[in-house]
């Protein structure tokens, strides 16, 4: 944990030995009340948290914002439903990475169970987000939506030229990988820096890939095909490739 990640209605109020965030405190950290650390709000705001009071039960902090946390990327992620396990991993390096938006879809081979899992129903996936924000030292956490298909989850990404002004004024680029359809390597494109949010878009298939229907969709909606190399990948895997790879050529690594 390289930043305390604090909610504004958890500033003064106490916190549980059991949060994780305390037990990292008391046993890596080994802070004491009236030591200071480094820490941030969801709204963007970096700053010093002091510990104010610990009673062996609860511990509680103050906290002085100073500066803007850098802003996140306006890159989206378009990710086929992973299994549960495996989406708090890769949640969590999205985070740590910056990407500012990741709808999740549904697709005709994901397993219909993972829809049905508290992670998704509940949205409990918002603590991998955390914990990668924590890696990260800024608290922006990416906004996160959720489709039960792939041709709803489309339907989120067009309505996002409705939510960021001047979006639509900005030729959007859209890639989808598949090993079969691809008709270039991704390593090999050229990408322009993102003028605002969904002007770049990644499209990674769940654990059995994507079909030919939803390529076809894919390709109806304005999406090129690229592969990642020629090895068939996890979607973890493809998913952090894909991100590396455009974050090198747009110049944020």
């Amino acid at each position: 944990m390289n930043m305390l990640f604090l909610d504004p209605p958890e500033i003064g109020a106490p916190l549980p030995r059991s949060d994780e965030r305390v037990k990292h405190i008391l046993k890596v950290l080994k802070k004491v009340p009236g030591d200071e650390l480094a820490a941030g709000t969801p709204d963007g705001m970096l700053g010093t948290a002091r510990i104010e009071t610990y009673d062996g039960d609860a511990m509680s902090f103050s906290f002085k914002p100073e500066q803007e946390a850098p802003p996140l990327r306006p890159i989206v992620l378009l990710l086929g439903f992973p299994r549960p396990i495996q989406a708090n991993r890769i949640l969590k390096d999205l985070a740590s990475l910056g990407v500012g938006h990741i709808i999740l879809s549904g697709t005709e081979l994901g397993e219909k169970s993972y829809f049905q899992s508290d992670f998704f129903k509940n949205r409990e996936f918002r603590a991998a987000l955390i914990e990668g924000a924590e890696q990260a030292a800024n608290p922006r956490l990416p906004v996160v939506d959720t489709a039960w298909s792939l041709g709803r989850a489309l339907d989120k990404l067009d309505s996002l030229a409705e939510d960021y002004p001047g979006q639509a004024e900005h030729t959007a680029e859209r890639w989808a990988f598949d090993p079969y359809r691809a008709e270039t390597a991704f390593g090999s494109v050229e990408l322009q820096r993102p003028a605002s949010v969904a002007s770049l878009v990644l499209a990674i298939g769940s654990e059995r890939g994507w079909t030919p229907a939803e390529l076809d969709l894919l390709a109806s909606r304005g999406f090129s095909f690229a592969t990642l190399g020629d090895r068939i990948l996890k979607t973890e895997t493809a998913t952090i490739t894909a991100v590396a790879i455009a974050f090198s050529k747009l110049g944020y690594l």
